[in-house]
C-alpha cells in the first residue's frame, strides 16, 4: 500500500510540471486570434485579398475575438494576466513544507512571524502576503504557545507517548490550516483583480489536466502534492522519533527535540532569505524520505500494533475477540514475496482442511489484486499442512514459527513471525480457530530481548 503513495506523488510532481507547459503555451496560443485579426486588417486596407485557390479564408473574425482581447492592452490587463499566470507560485507554498513537517506547530508559529516580522522580500509572497490570515499576533501567540506544550513531554520517556499519539492530530491539523490557506489565498487574490481583468480570465478557458475521467487542476494537484510532501516527511521523522523514545538513555529525548526545533528554525531563516532554495532543500528531503518510506511504514506499524493491540482489547472487548479471517502476524525476516516486518494474516484454509496460508492484512483494498510489487490478495504463501503454528508466549509479543510447504533449495524451513497480545483474554479460542500449537511455558526469570526486535 506505502509503494502506491510514492507512485501517486511521483505522478502529482509530473502533473504539475506538465500543467505549467502547458499554462505557458496556452498564454502564447491566446496572442494567436489577435495577430490574425490584425494580418486580416492590414490586407484589407492593401486592397490584398486571399486568393480562394491557394488558400481557405480565416475562419477568425471579430466576433469570435474575446471582448477582453480587442483594442489595445493597458498596463492592468498585463499585469493582471500575468498575476493570474503566476498565481501558484510554487516556491512560496512548497520552500516550507519540510519544516513543517518536522515540527508543525513550532513551523506555523514561524510563518506567523515571518509574516509579521520579516523583512519585505519575503512577506510580499503568497503564502505570507499581508491579506493572509497568518499575519496575526493572536495567531502567533497561540500556536506558540500550542508548540511550547507539545514540546515539553517530548523531553521526558515517561510523557513522550502522549506527544507520539498526538503527533499525527498535530500534522493533520496544520494541513488542514495550510490548505484552508491556500484555498482563502486563491480566492482573496481573484477578489482584488478588477473587472475588467476578470473579463479577460473568464474569457478564456482554464488549462486542466485530464486524468481519467476527474480533471485536476493545477491548483488541486499542488494542495494533493503538498499533502504528500508533508505526511511522508512527518511519518518518516516520527519512526525516528519512536525510535530514540525506545533507547534506555533519557537525555537523547531531549537531544533530539532541541535539535528538532533547531532544525525546523534553520529552514524557516533559509525560506525568509531564499524560498527557492528552500524548495530545492524540501524536495532534497522528500526525495531521501520516499526511499526509506515504505521501509519506515512497515516498522511504525508492527511497533504500534504491538504496543496498541493489548489496549485497545481491554477497552473494546470485541476487538480482542477472534475471527476466522486470520491472526494479524509481522514476519521477522523476508519470507516469499513479503519484506520483513510486512503486515500478513495468518489464516487456516477453509472448510477446517488441513493447512495454513499467509497474505496481505490489506487484502480488503481493490487495488491490493493488482499484479504489482507490494502485493494483494493474490500473492500468499502456503504454510507446510503436516507442521501446524507453534505458538509461543511472551511478555510483550508472541511468537509463532511456521514451516513453507514447498521451501526453495538452501531455504530456510522455519519462520519467526511475531504477533500481539490482542487475543490473550481469548487466547483458548484462538488456538482453537487456526489450530496452533501451543508450546511449553518458559521458565520463570527467562527475558526473551529480542521479542521486541
Amino acid at each position: 500500500m506505502n509503494h502506491r503513495v510514492v507512485l501517486f506523488s511521483t505522478a502529482t510532481l509530473l502533473f504539475l510540471a506538465i500543467d505549467l507547459f502547458a499554462s505557458v503555451g496556452h498564454s502564447q496560443n491566446a496572442t494567436a486570434p489577435a495577430e490574425s485579426a490584425e494580418a486580416a486588417m492590414t490586407a484589407e486596407t492593401t486592397g490584398r485579398t486571399a486568393s480562394p485557390i491557394g488558400r481557405t479564408a480565416s475562419a477568425v473574425n471579430e466576433d469570435s475575438i474575446p471582448e477582453g482581447l480587442q483594442g489595445d492592452f493597458r498596463p492592468g490587463d498585463i499585469a493582471a494576466a500575468t498575476e493570474w499566470a503566476d498565481r501558484l507560485n510554487l516556491a512560496d507554498w512548497l520552500g516550507p513544507l519540510a519544516p513543517l513537517a518536522l515540527s508543525p506547530f513550532f513551523g506555523v508559529a514561524c510563518l506567523s512571524g515571518l509574516a509579521l516580522w520579516g523583512p519585505e522580500a519575503i512577506t510580499d509572497n503568497a503564502l505570507l502576503g499581508a491579506s493572509g490570515p497568518l499575519r496575526s499576533v493572536p495567531l502567533f501567540t497561540i500556536f506558540a504557545i500550542l508548540a511550547l506544550l507539545t514540546s515539553l513531554p517530548r523531553l521526558s520517556k515517561v510523557s513522550k507517548p502522549f506527544a507520539q499519539a498526538m503527533d499525527r492530530v498535530e500534522a493533520y491539523a496544520v494541513i488542514v490550516i495550510l490548505l484552508a490557506i491556500k484555498i482563502t489565498s486563491s480566492y482573496s487574490g481573484d477578489a482584488t483583480l478588477d473587472s475588467e481583468s476578470m473579463a479577460l480570465m473568464n474569457s478564456s478557458s482554464p488549462v486542466v489536466m485530464q486524468a481519467g475521467i476527474v480533471s485536476f487542476t493545477a491548483e488541486t494537484l499542488l494542495m494533493i502534492a503538498m499533502t504528500i510532501n508533508l505526511l511522508v516527511i512527518n511519518s518518516v521523522k516520527f519512526f525516528f522519533e519512536f525510535l530514540v523514545w525506545l533507547t534506555p538513555f533519557p537525555t537523547v529525548d531531549a537531544m533530539f527535540e532541541v535539535g528538532n526545533k533547531a532544525t525546523c528554525g534553520i529552514l524557516m531563516g533559509i525560506y525568509a532569505y531564499s524560498p527557492m532554495l528552500a524548495t530545492a532543500i524540501n524536495l532534497l528531503v522528500l526525495f531521501f524520505a520516499l526511499i526509506v518510506f515504505r521501509w519506515t511504514a512497515r516498522r511504525v506499524k508492527f511497533y504500534r500494533t504491538m504496543l496498541l493491540d493489548p489496549v485497545l482489547a481491554l477497552v473494546w472487548r470485541a476487538y480482542g475477540l477472534p475471527n476466522r479471517k486470520g491472526l494479524i502476524v509481522f514476519p521477522q525476516d523476508d519470507i516469499g514475496p513479503f519484506p520483513a516486518k510486512s503486515c500478513l494474516r495468518l489464516t487456516r484454509n477453509p472448510n477446517d482442511q488441513p493447512g495454513w496460508s499467509l497474505q496481505a492484512a490489506s487484502s480488503w483494498s481493490p487495488l491490493s489484486w493488482m499484479p504489482t510489487v507490494g502485493g494483494g490478495a493474490k500473492r500468499r504463501v502456503t504454510l507446510c499442512e503436516k507442521t501446524p503454528p507453534r505458538l509461543t508466549q511472551g511478555w510483550l509479543t508472541h511468537t509463532l514459527a511456521v514451516k513453507l510447504a514447498n521451501p526453495e533449495p538452501g531455504e530456510e524451513t522455519t519462520w519467526t513471525l511475531k504477533t500481539s497480545r490482542r487475543h490473550d483474554q481469548h487466547f483458548a479460542v484462538l488456538t482453537e480457530t487456526l489450530a496452533v500449537e501451543v508450546a511449553e511455558e518458559k521458565k520463570a526469570g527467562t527475558v526473551h530481548k529480542t521479542e521486541f526486535a
